[in-house]
Formats: C-alpha cells, structure tokens, sequence
C-alpha cells in the first residue's frame, strides 16, 4: 500500500474514532441522558426506573467513548505501522 493512501486511512480512523467517541459517548449516553432526567424531573415524570437507567448511562458513557475512541486508534495505528511499499 502506498505511503500516502496508509497515511490517509490512518487519518480517517482517528477522525471517525473520535467523532463517534463523542457522539456515541458524549451525546447519545451523556448529554440525552442528562435532558431526559431534566425533562422527567420538571414534568413530574420521572420513576426509579428511569432514574436508575440514566445514571448508568451516564456513570458508563466516558467508558463507551473511551473504547470506541481507543479501537479506531488501534485500527489507525495497524495503518501507520505497516512496511512501506514505496
């Protein structure tokens, strides 16, 4: 493979890692957990059940980001390292 091409997949796997770590860590577990306790806590419909589900998600969503992120830089890295054909 050619220098250049394993130099721009290598960049496309830590771009994609990275942005569905924060998408998929951040947001998706993070951020819209959070809204909805905000939002059953101010309508008066918030249950344990709920409540204990959002605080996982939330309690797990730096892990989930974390793995998602650290994967493509391992794919990215097999990328980097292989022989040059040059």
């Amino acid at each position: 493979m050619k220098k250049n091409a394993r130099r721009a997949l290598a960049v496309l796997f830590s771009i994609l890692g990275t942005v569905l770590g924060l998408y998929i860590g951040g947001y998706l577990l993070f951020v819209r957990s959070v809204y909805w306790l905000v939002i059953g806590f101010t309508n008066g419909t918030l249950t344990a059940g709920i409540l204990l589900v959002n605080v996982i998600k939330i309690f797990i969503a730096s892990t989930v980001g974390g793995a998602i992120w650290c994967l493509c830089d391992i794919i990215a890295g097999r990328f980097r390292d292989l022989p040059m054909d040059d």
